[in-house]
Parts: C-alpha cells; structure tokens; sequence
C-alpha cells in the first residue's frame, strides 16, 4: 500500500495504531478493539506540523492585494458637489466601466476597519463582478470625487477608493463624514437589502476570529478524546446538535439530484452507495472510518445520536499537529496532544479539509481529478484560488450549522449547491469586447472547469485503472511509473496512474445516474470467472457497467458540456444475482478469519461482506468492468492558461478566423485572438505529461457531443448559422 506523504511525516514515534494494523494482518498476533487499544509504555506528544509551509511559499494574488489594503492613502479633504443622475451620464460618455477596473479582487482590511475591535477576518471584494452587475455603472458606487479631479484627463482620479474620503470612525474636522467602518457596511448591506441579492449578515461576508481558547479550555494534562468533546459541548452544545444531523457524521443523507432516487433520504456512504475504489463501507468500518468525524465507529453498532463522540478536532485545529490513527476506527493517533490541540481550535483550512478529502481511496490523489496534498500549499498554477489568492475550502464550501455546500458526483449527499456561477455569475467574462461576449455565450453551454481545467492531476498523478482481480499475489514485484507510483499492491491489485490527464467531456445537468448497492448491473456486463485470466487489452474491452454516470443531452437547455475524470477498472459482481459485491476486505481482529487482506479468499470474503450489506450472496461470483464519472471542479488555472479558441475549434486553425463572421479588423489580429490559451508545449518544458496534448485542435470531440461537426460550421444546439452559411 502506498504511503501518503501526510504518513511519511509522522515523527519517529511509533503509532499504536500503525502496530495495530501490522498486529491485524498478523495471523497470531493479539489485540483489543481500536478505542480501548493502549500502547506499550508512555508516548511522546507531538505538537509540531504535519505539513508546515515551505520556505517562501504566499499566494501571490492574496499577499498583492493584503498589501494593497494595507496601503495608507491621502486624505481628501474637499470633494466636488454633483447631481447624481448628472454624474453617472458624465462617467457614461467618458466610457468608464469594467475595463478601466485595474484588480478585479479585492481585500477590505484596512486598518481604519479595526480601530476598536477585530472580531472578523477582512473581507474579498469582488470588483469586477460587481461593476459588471450594475451594468458599468461606476457613479452608483463612487457617489464622490476630489475636488479637481477629472476622469476626462486621468481616468481613474474619480473613481478612489473608499478609504481616501472616509477614514477614522469621527473626524472633528468632518463631521458629516462617517467613518470607514460605516461606509463600507451602508454601501454595501444597503445595496444588498435595495435589490435583495447578496448576503447582510457579517459571516455573509466575513470569517469570524476565534478566541483564544487557551484560557477557555479546562482540560486535564492527558485528556481522553471524549473528555475533549464534552469539553467543547460545555460551550458548543448546539454545534454537537447541528453536527451529528450532518452529512460528515451520517455519511448519509438525502440525495435529490440521483435520477430515479430524489426522494431518498438516506443514501450514502453509511448505507447503499458503492464505488470502484475501496467498494464499500459495510464490514470494513474501522479502516474506512478513519476519516470520519468521530471517534469508534467499529462496526454497525455506532451511536449517531452521542454527540460526546463527534470529533470537533479534526476539522478544527489549526497546529497541523492532529491526525488519525489509520486504522483506528477514527481515535486520535496517541502520540497527539489533545489538550494542546483543544486549546488552539480555530477556522477550517484547507489542512483540516485535506486531511481527509485529500487521502481519498487509501492514499494522496487516488480518487479525486482534482485534490491532492498538493492543493496544502500549491503553486498559482496548480489552482488559481487555492495558489494564488490563498482560498480556504469554506471559502466556496461554506457550512451553515455545520451543513456544507457543495455536491459531488461520487455521492449522492446534498446540503446545498456551490457553483463557479454563485461568485462569477452566469457572465463570468466583465469586458466589453467582442471575445468577452462570445465567451459568455459560451457559458450557455460550456461549463466553466472546461475551458479553465483543460487537463487534471496536473500536479500529482491520480488513478485511473484498478483491477481487483489480480489481488493476491504476494510474489508480484511493483513496476514504479514515470511519476513515482507503483503498479501493483497484493492487497488491492493492479493500478494505471496518470498526471495532466486530459478529461472526458459529456452534457451534464447536475443530476447523476448512481448504480446503488442491490441494483443490477448492465445486462450486457459480461466478465469473467475466477481463474480465468484474459489479456490487458481483452480486459479493457469488456462491456462497462457505470456506477456513476452524468445526466444531461444536446437538447437539454439545462445541460453544459463538463470535464470528468473517467475511473476505470475490474471488480467482484454475483454472478447469479447480478449485482456488485461487498468484500470484507480488512481485518478487524486477530482472530478474524474471513478478511481478504489476512487470509487471501475472496468465497470467505465475499461472505461476511454482504452479510453486512444485507444482501444474499450465491457463492458464485465474476469480475466484471466498471466505470465512474468524477467531476472536475478544482485545479481551476489562471485565465490566460484556459483552452484558446481554436484548441477546440479546428475550423479556427486555417486562414478564416474570426473574419468568417466579422469584418476583417486591421486592428484586431484574429489570428493571435484565437490562439491565446494553454500553452501546451510550455507544460512540456516544466514537466507536465501533455506532448501528446501539443497542436490539438480537437480538444473536444464536438461530434461525440452530437454535433454535426465544429459548431462555427454547422451552428450551435439551438440555433443556425446566421443567412443560411455553412460553409468555411
């Protein structure tokens, strides 16, 4: 089994739950359960970073604009009197909008805010987006201008920032001034609640600071996880309440955008869902819930309803020195400080959210496109929000009481919507040119991560092969690939990695098609039996049963054309009842003789799995080939890396450009418009996998899509070319 870096650097410390684990696949060896598990003599308390910042790491988007928000500026004194409406037809005829904006993100964190009190974290501004939705009208917003000043001459000596005419919270000298504080919440809450759209409360806008706990927290020297729950409950009892009702606790919940199931309420991983991963949680609850939110679910017989048993730490230390015991049933590592920990609970980061959605599938990058421990510390490259303007998880993934937005196309649990459209809006492109408004018709039809997430794994390779089948052969050496990554582990089989994978394109509604556990597999899903050993490619080209599948179609307005990560592979299905199966694949005790990973017999395992799946099992079983569409959301690159418009329309590519439709510009170069993007060979030189990505002009396989051919020749899904042209 791969080793995650996060494992790599746990101290020299042994983990009791690493001996744990060695103990289970030892046939001989004795132990207790994960939670009453004790190690041998007393533990040295780490309290240093598991992942501390590399030597001169910032995002260099967030560090720009904190220093421009820091950034004193003269006072205006005098400001020239104007009629409004008379202000705003003046800025019109200057031509002042959106383009003249020269940093479409902003931090308001000014000093001036934080005179008195610094309960909330600065707030981001999005410029752009709000110039564009008043449709450029700068005067709604700069209602004033310093005396002398003329946009006429110097475009932007009008439109100052806030800061430059309101400043200290009373200022004697101007007394009908309010203060910087004031000004910024009357602009802004008023325009909110005027057109009643976006948020007025202050977390709307706002992170709030947490206390520090140090003198809060009352805890022994050597807490118990639980005595730490009940410590955070004593002040916290309605976040323990909001919390075990989550979707991180259940691991279940309702699922209305799975077609043919919107009226589940308690699908999940907890229940019914399965993939071509791990396979399923039932029977192998105290390896897959070690990255649950809680402490000792081992088995059926957790208590959802013990709050004393949710682990506050987990998404809330902010030491980097919190982590799991692997296969521990979620307890803490013991050589962790609890107490320490406890007493600097802070904010979620991405550090807390990658603990776990980062090690997905047993390692780092093995089932998400697009998360990996990369994304801890990640050049501007890698993700424009995470590298670049340094984003939280919750600064998209908001919670409100402990419910979190964002769905994903692995799992069916829904606790709210998060889409590039809710901060960009559904015309992302704020110019006024004639590129931004095809741009923003495209976003119609075309999904924003297509075009901004031309490749995935860019920066850590993800698996996109795993075939069960040839689990178990101990004498098996593994191959490493180019990138580091091994081709074979006994205990799982055979893998294919891949870094800078281009995606998989389909039309995609927001619903998803979820093969769910019981349900019958394709008809046609023909595999093969036990002992049978067909080729690679044979493998390959066996019939596919999708477990996930994107909903959508060509003439469905709703849908766009999304990028997928397409995980492929081999596993286990009754061969009588048509379904998938559960293995029970890890061993709970040393006395556990039906565990494929301690005892190599898939008939045993197969037993005692559906037996905890609540499903028959007729004792014969195939090996059949699966698929999941995973959707890429993350790994967003800067805009002048997004795919150009001829990397997609080879129509582009030849001598007619842009000039088919438009009149040929002397002052326009159609054929450099058309070609600013990705620059694949570029991607080459710095090592990325993509030589075979260099000079396409076909990247997306318009016919495939159930297009006649390139759209700019036969038109688009709804509408014809204008007067009847078709031809080049």
């Amino acid at each position: 089994m791969k080793t995650s870096r996060r494992a790599r650097l746990i101290p020299a410390t042994l983990c009791a739950a690493i001996i744990l684990a060695v103990a289970l696949l030892a046939p001989h060896a004795a132990t207790t359960a994960p939670e009453q598990s004790k190690p041998i003599g007393p533990v040295q308390k780490i309290r240093t970073s598991l992942n501390p910042k590399p030597a001169g790491w910032e995002a260099p988007d967030h560090a720009a604009a904190m220093a421009r928000a820091k950034t004193p500026r003269e006072f205006v004194a005098k400001v020239k009197s104007e009629d409004p409406k008379l202000r705003q037809i003046r800025f019109k005829n200057l031509g002042l909008g959106v383009a003249d904006i020269k940093y479409s993100l902003m931090i308001l964190d000014s000093p001036l805010v934080n005179t008195f009190e610094n309960l909330y974290g600065p707030a981001r501004f999005m410029h752009s987006k709000h110039a564009a939705s008043l449709g450029g009208d700068c005067a709604l917003c700069h209602h004033a201008s310093p005396e002398g000043a003329d946009a006429g001459i110097d475009r932007l000596s009008e439109t100052v920032a806030c800061r430059t005419c309101h400043q200290e919270a009373f200022n004697p000298a101007h007394p009908e001034r309010i203060g910087l504080k004031a000004a910024y919440h009357q602009q802004c809450m008023g325009c909110h609640e005027e057109m009643n759209k976006g948020p007025i409360d202050c977390v709307g806008c706002h992170a709030k600071r947490v206390p520090d706990h140090k003198d809060l927290v009352k805890l022994p020297a050597d807490p118990t996880p639980i005595q730490v729950t009940q410590e955070c409950l004593r002040c916290h009892q309605k976040a323990g309440e909001d919390m075990i009702k989550s979707a991180h606790w259940l691991w279940k919940g309702p699922s209305p955008y799975t077609v043919e199931r919107q009226k589940k309420v308690m699908s999940g991983k907890a229940t019914d869902t399965m993939n071509n991963f791990c396979i399923a949680l039932p029977s192998n609850w105290p390896r897959c819930t070690s990255c649950h939110a809680g402490y000792g679910w081992k088995d059926e017989t957790f208590d959802f309803t013990d709050m004393t048993r949710v682990d506050c730490l987990v998404c809330h230390d902010t030491t980097d020195s919190y982590h799991k015991a692997p296969p521990a049933a979620g307890m803490p590592a013991p050589e962790v400080d609890l107490k320490f920990v406890a007493e600097n609970v802070g904010n979620t980061n991405r550090n807390t959210c990658g603990s776990c959605h980062f090690q997905g599938g047993g390692a780092d990058g093995v089932k998400h496109a697009d998360m990996s421990e990369v994304l801890r510390y990640p050049e501007r490259n890698c993700d424009v929000h995470m590298g670049g303007h340094d984003f939280a998880c919750t600064d998209c993934h908001a919670a409100v009481n402990h419910k979190i937005r964002g769905r994903s196309t692995s799992l069916p649990v829904a606790e709210g919507s998060r889409t590039c459209e809710d901060c960009h809006t559904n015309k992302p492109h704020f110019g006024d040119s004639m590129l931004d408004f095809h741009l923003n018709k495209h976003t119609d039809t075309v999904a924003c991560n297509t075009c901004h997430t031309p490749i995935y794994s860019k920066c850590r390779p993800t698996k996109t092969w795993w075939d069960w089948s040839l689990a178990g052969d101990k004498s098996r050496q593994p191959v490493k690939d180019a990138s580091g990554e091994e081709d074979y582990n006994w205990m799982k089989g055979e893998f294919e990695w891949k870094e800078s994978k281009k995606p998989v394109y389909a039309w995609y509604n927001g619903y998803m098609e979820r093969l769910l556990l019981g349900d019958a597999i394709a008809p046609d899903a023909t595999g093969f039996a036990p002992g049978e050993n067909p080729s690679a490619e044979e493998r390959r080209n066996l019939p596919v049963t999708n477990i996930t599948a994107p909903v959508g179609s060509m003439k469905d307005p709703s849908s766009k054309i999304f990028p997928f990560k397409l995980m492929d592979g081999i596993q286990p299905a009754d061969a009588k009842h048509n379904y998938l199966l559960v293995p029970h694949l890890y061993p709970t005790s040393p006395d556990d003789t039906t565990a494929y990973w301690k005892n190599l017999d898939w008939q045993k395992a197969f037993v005692d799995g559906m037996k905890a799946a609540g499903l028959p099992y007729s004792g014969e079983y195939t090996w059949v080939r699966t698929n999941m569409y995973w959707g890429i959301k993350h790994e967003v690159m800067p805009k002048d890396m997004a795919l150009s418009c001829v990397q997609c329309h080879e129509s582009l590519k030849g001598e007619k450009t842009c000039d088919r439709c438009h009149q040929d510009r002397r002052d326009v170069d159609f054929k450099k418009l058309t070609a600013s993007g990705t620059d694949f060979a570029k991607m080459v030189s710095q090592g990325r996998d993509v030589a075979d990505l260099v000079g396409v002009t076909d990247y997306i396989d318009f016919k495939a899509l159930g297009y006649k051919d390139d759209p700019i020749l036969s038109g688009g899904r709804f509408t014809k070319l204008p007067l009847g042209r078709t031809e080049p």
